[in-house]
């Protein structure tokens, strides 16, 4: 075992010249899910610059500043070209990738043989799907040694959007979704910096191409962005209010007759449960409680109700700031469900699917599923599996508390929950009592530090890939897909940096799996997905444990079964749409079909009751708070990506607060203050944003790093995930704590020093 102190690898940066002529090569970004195809400069076997390909067939030369910031993601110095252990003492020292299996593999096994497979544990972040393979593997390692527990950031996000459509049903066709809609209504989401919300592509040239031919784009979000700028009609409402504002919009619709009564009739049953459960929610209370005008909520839903066809789709501010995210997402689908959004018999599918078999689709709906209280059960606040995963706000408890189901063992998977998972505090002091904590993470991020051992991995034009548009059911309606059916694969670019030694991260579930004996299959991706369950259930195919697979060898066991061979999706650097031969038409209802949505769920009625009686979630922490903390998207993919190429200049996450509350504060722009909670206190630099409401503060989560770095704040920003509680407010069904609409203070506080300087 090689425990020499950690070293980089010197490697020409890009942007320097060398000798060597350069080459241009066709490969797809993977930072984010719009997925856009790059062209990729090499030179001398390294990356220097990449560019949106033009002949994207969908993108049509589309790329962000993330993508193309690729070359400086993979040789930044602080990248890690080599796995690492951590010693008694805290400092960590270079360890062999093998040598570092088997130690691992050394300590999972005593760990399981003292406590048990449910011991062990594993946390899935947004970080992962750089790599295609790395979440199948690595549940079925899971599975695979009797484990039972794995959290993702599904339950920090919308996990309320698949707990709700488990409860009203499923439409087994598409939505009309991004098919020449009418109206667009868009609530606490900015599709140009999420991709989500429309196709993807260009987020601003589907704005212009709607707007050009008429469609009516809304939005309700309390910030005053250049997204919702851009749109036909914007109401800024108090953060918190989203509840309320559905059920008025439903109530409007239903009492006015605007809905689609002849698909409601056939489809749905539970409405006069509805109609009875939003009639409170009159306009006037509505505009009161939301301090947003009572004609415009009126005018909302006419506009909406009464185009022939679009679709309604929500963000992340409503799930973070109202502690009722399976309700608000359920008054969402009902809303589509009563205007009749979903594709009927004869239409056809435009996005039927490459990857994957073509499902016959019909014009029926399949009645709710159960949507949680299965197993595993936690111990904590009587928290069940859901279709949006375990709770991740009780990992932590579930790690410090002594007793059967304790968790000794840990791996995590792209992601960092250091800081992105709430209540930092109690995040920390469980990741660090863990007897085993495993990451695989391209930085030294603030989990990776804690970790017994971290391996190195590859990075995204190291590895090959493939993506394609799914048929658009499950999850949520509109949420994302494309205008036409496409698919796009792309092989490794570039070696990693020579010396190195790293591995993909899907190898090391493999590799752990070859030690301990286990059989590996192709597991469905249980993460991010609800479709309704299928009436055959097939065996997920198994993974030849005897050799060394390559990542190709497995997507081609992915797409063994797809509609578009491999092989010709290879044969499109660009990536291409690929139409089916014979337009896939919606079929008719089945004879003597009698599933329907439920619209009245007795839970969600009882839930809206009680939402119209509390008003407001966070009344209970707000005493003696005079903001409330908003979440925000800003130029970094969650946890990821923190560095100067892709933060432009723009280091951390600001508070943004309006000018008159600076004012009234005594504080300009680049000052720090002290945002504080009913749990702790943060420092974070004040910055101004007129697009807020006063009385709001707006910061992006998932930045920062541990208290001890908090002199770094200009460099580093702020972890706002310290300002949170797991078990004051949250939602009852998924665990999702309030992470926005947060009683918070602010005040301006002067230290001196270095780190607290002006940046020059």
């Amino acid at each position: 075992m090689n425990t020499t102190p950690p070293e980089r690898v010197a490697h020409t940066p890009p942007g320097v010249t060398s000798p060597g002529g350069a080459t241009i090569q066709k490969s797809f970004c993977r930072v984010c899910n719009n997925g856009c195809p790059i062209l990729v400069e090499i030179e001398d076997g390294l990356v220097r610059k990449v560019t949106g390909d033009p002949a994207g067939p969908l993108h049509h030369g589309y790329s962000c500043h993330r993508g193309r910031a690729l070359p400086q993601l993979m040789y930044d110095p602080a990248r890690e070209l080599f796995s690492t252990r951590r010693m008694p003492d805290g400092s960590r020292v270079r360890i062999g990738v093998d040598d570092a299996i088997d130690e691992i593999v050394a300590k999972l096994r005593d760990v399981i043989a003292r406590h048990g497979p449910d011991s062990v544990a594993m946390y899935v972040g947004t970080a992962s799907s750089k790599s295609v393979p790395l979440i199948p593997l690595s549940d079925s390692f899971l599975e695979a040694i009797g484990a039972t527990r794995g959290w993702s950031a599904n339950t920090l996000d919308q996990p309320g959007k698949q707990i709700a459509h488990g409860l009203h049903g499923y439409w087994m066709a598409p939505s009309q979704s991004f098919d020449n809609p009418e109206v667009i209504l868009w609530i606490g989401i900015n599709p140009a910096m999420t991709y989500t919300g429309l196709p993807c592509g260009s987020p601003k040239v589907f704005m212009r191409d709607q707007l050009r031919k008429g469609t009516r784009i809304i939005m309700i979000d309390p910030r005053a962005h250049d997204t919702a700028r851009r749109c036909t009609m914007h109401i800024q409402p108090r953060p918190g209010h989203d509840v309320a504002i559905m059920a008025g919009l439903i109530r409007i619709i239903l009492s006015e007759k605007l809905h689609d009564q002849a698909f409601v009739a056939e489809n749905v049953e539970g409405l006069d449960a509805l109609r009875a459960a939003v009639e409170p929610f009159t306009p006037a209370l509505v505009a009161e409680r939301a301090d947003i005008a009572a004609e415009d909520l009126v005018k909302v839903a006419r506009i909406f109700a009464q185009a022939k066809r679009g679709y309604v789709v929500a963000g992340t501010g409503p799930s973070m700031g109202t502690a009722q995210g399976t309700l608000f997402e359920y008054l969402v689908l009902a809303l589509d469900t009563i205007c009749g959004h979903y594709l009927r018999a004869g239409e056809e599918v435009i996005t039927p699917g490459t990857l994957e078999p073509v499902p016959a689709f019909k014009a029926q709906a399949h009645g709710p599923i159960q949507a949680f209280g299965y197993g595993p059960r936690l111990r904590f606040r009587g928290f069940t599996d859901t279709l949006g995963g375990l709770p991740v706000s009780a990992m932590a408890e579930e790690i410090l508390t002594p007793g059967e189901g304790q968790v000794r063992a840990l791996f995590v998977v792209g992601g960092n929950p250091a800081t992105a998972v709430t209540d930092q505090l109690q995040m920390l002091e469980a990741l660090g009592s863990l007897e085993l904590l495993v990451t695989t993470d391209i930085q030294m991020s603030a989990t990776a530090k804690l970790s017994h051992y971290n391996i190195a991995p590859t990075m995204h034009l190291e590895t090959a890939a493939i993506r394609g548009d799914k048929p658009p059911t499950g999850y949520a309606n509109s949420y994302a897909g494309s205008l036409a059916p496409f698919a796009h694969y792309t092989p490794a670019l570039v070696e990693p940096p020579p010396g190195s030694d790293v591995i993909e991260e899907w190898e090391l579930y493999y590799r752990m799996a070859q030690r301990m004996g286990v059989q590996l299959r192709l597991n469905p991706m249980r993460y991010y997905t609800t479709s309704p369950p299928p009436k055959i259930r097939r065996e997920p195919p198994a993974i030849d444990m005897t050799g060394a697979p390559t990542t190709d060898d497995i997507i081609a066991l992915m797409t063994a079964r797809a509609r578009i061979p491999l092989d010709e999706v290879k044969r499109h650097p660009s990536g291409a749409l690929f139409p089916p031969d014979t337009p896939v038409i919606v079929q008719p209802k089945d004879a003597g079909w009698t599933e329907k949505f439920d619209l009245g769920n007795p839970l969600m009625m009882r839930d809206l009751a009680e939402a119209f009686e509390t008003i407001d979630v966070a009344r209970d922490l707000a005493e003696g708070h005079a903001f409330r903390l908003m979440c925000r998207r800003q130029h970094q993919l969650n946890s990821s990506l923190q560095i100067p190429a892709v933060d432009r200049g723009k280091p951390g996450n600001p508070a943004y607060m309006h000018s008159t509350d600076m004012a009234r504060l005594g504080i300009a722009d680049g000052d720090l203050v002290e945002i504080s909670s009913s749990r702790s206190a943060i420092p974070a630099v004040a910055m101004t944003d007129d697009e807020l409401r006063p009385g709001t503060v707006s910061m992006a989560q998932c930045f920062g790093d541990t208290p001890e770095f908090d002199d770094r704040v200009r460099e580093i920003g702020s972890c706002t995930n310290r300002l949170l509680w797991n078990d004051r407010v949250y939602e009852r069904y998924s665990g999702q704590p309030l992470m926005s609409n947060v009683p918070v203070n602010v005040k301006p506080i002067i230290k001196t020093g270095p780190a607290y300087a002006e940046p020059v």
